[in-house]
């Protein structure tokens, strides 16, 4: 068991009051208001990110895309979770991941093909589970002005 490695990500992005792309997983989410960040706003990619550089033990995306650099306004997260994923990929297999997508709206449901899909084509893995749980209105992890994402990975060193 010491070869296999478990990572843990979180990230949270409030609703963007301009008119922006919502994008999740790397698949674009048509009739939806973005996420304000300094990205594209991806938190399902950046929960994966994160969790992928925790399993790694390699700290979390903000150690390579700080926050702070306004050089990576915009930034597609495709790249960052790529970029990642090439550090990671010839020291450790993906077996699987376990993403829980947390928001009231939009109804995200009809939409959980086309973001496995695109997670499939960015990670190579095809052992993933997607969730998409409401917040029962409550003002809890982002409340109903953000949508939130857990994501957990199970890697093996190689």
């Amino acid at each position: 068991m010491k070869n296999y490695k478990v990572g843990l990500g979180f990230d949270v992005h409030k609703f963007s009051k301009k008119k922006k792309e919502l994008v999740l997983g790397g698949a674009i989410i048509p009739l939806a208001r973005g996420l304000e960040a300094v990205s594209d706003g991806d938190v399902l990619l950046h929960a994966v990110t994160d969790a992928l550089c925790g399993a790694a033990g390699l700290g979390d995306i903000g150690d390579y895309f700080p926050p702070s650099n306004k050089e990576l306004k915009g930034i597609d997260s495709k790249k960052i979770a790529k970029f990642i994923f090439k550090k990671i990929v010839n020291r450790f297999e993906i077996i699987n991941m376990d993403i829980t997508i947390i928001a009231d709206k939009p109804p995200l449901v009809f939409h959980k093909k086309e973001i496995m899909k695109s997670l499939i084509n960015i990670f190579y893995i095809s052992a993933i589970n997607l969730k998409i749980k409401s917040k029962e209105g409550l003002n809890v992890l982002g409340g109903k002005d953000a949508i939130s994402c857990l994501a957990m990975v199970l890697v093996k060193q190689i």
